[in-house]
């Protein structure tokens, strides 16, 4: 998946490189025999294979928590000034840094946005306390409470995973859940509208496909022109 990303960012000349973390050894010696720029975590995770770990598994779970503990120290960093999270199976039509600094440098601009994960036709963006900010996409600039991602084992044990786990622990904290424009930056539930040739991805930044799992992720993101490599 993150090489299909990675192809996506390529395709559109981004005049940014995009920051590969891998989790394991076997991801890591993958990206070094491509020749593709990456770090490896400085205390990897047990080996997963080459298959995509779906939702809810014990494997998907140990990613979100080395993702968590990733997000908490990228947002603690100073050098960081603005960063950026992408998950893996995103595709990406138009380079949406610009429009993501444009947003977090505006007056009275929150300090994290989230995608919007709601399914309903409403859009929850330019609205604070949206009850699905999804983790997958999100942006911060430094200075954002890092509280956010700091492992808290009784809110995790509720509901293991990292979405759930950070609209919790926002809501706890006080901070309201803004998020993008769904029209800019729409989640999988939509991803239909946006098949091969849809006139719809020229006015969109990205297209994450979320919402399906395994096969079905791999063959809507063919079917609608947006897996890019040979795999």
């Amino acid at each position: 998946m993150t090489l299909n990303l990675l192809t996506h960012l390529r395709r559109i000349k981004v005049p940014w490189k995009l920051c590969i973390v891998c989790a394991d050894a076997g991801s890591y010696s993958f990206f070094r025999k491509e020749g593709i720029p990456c770090i490896r975590c400085d205390t990897p995770l047990p080996d997963f294979g080459t298959e995509v770990s779906p939702f809810g598994t014990k494997q998907f779970q140990t990613l979100n928590l080395k993702k968590l503990e990733l997000l908490h120290s990228f947002s603690a960093t100073p050098a960081i000034r603005y960063g950026v999270y992408m998950d893996g199976d995103i595709a990406v039509y138009s380079d949406f840094l610009p429009d993501i600094i444009s947003r977090l440098q505006a007056p009275g601009a929150p300090s994290i946005y989230l995608q919007c994960d709601e399914r309903t036709r409403v859009d929850c963006s330019g609205n604070p306390g949206c009850l699905n900010g999804c983790t997958g996409f999100l942006a911060w600039r430094h200075g954002i409470d890092t509280g956010i991602f700091k492992m808290d084992r009784g809110i995790w044990k509720d509901r293991p995973e990292d979405q759930a786990f950070v609209n919790t622990m926002m809501k706890r904290l006080g901070i309201p859940i803004m998020t993008l424009p769904r029209a800019l930056y729409p989640n999988g539930a939509f991803a239909s509208l946006y098949g091969n040739g849809s006139s719809r991805k020229n006015g969109t930044h990205l297209l994450h496909y979320n919402y399906l799992v395994g096969a079905a992720k791999q063959k809507k993101m063919k079917n609608n022109g947006d897996w890019l490599i040979p795999y």
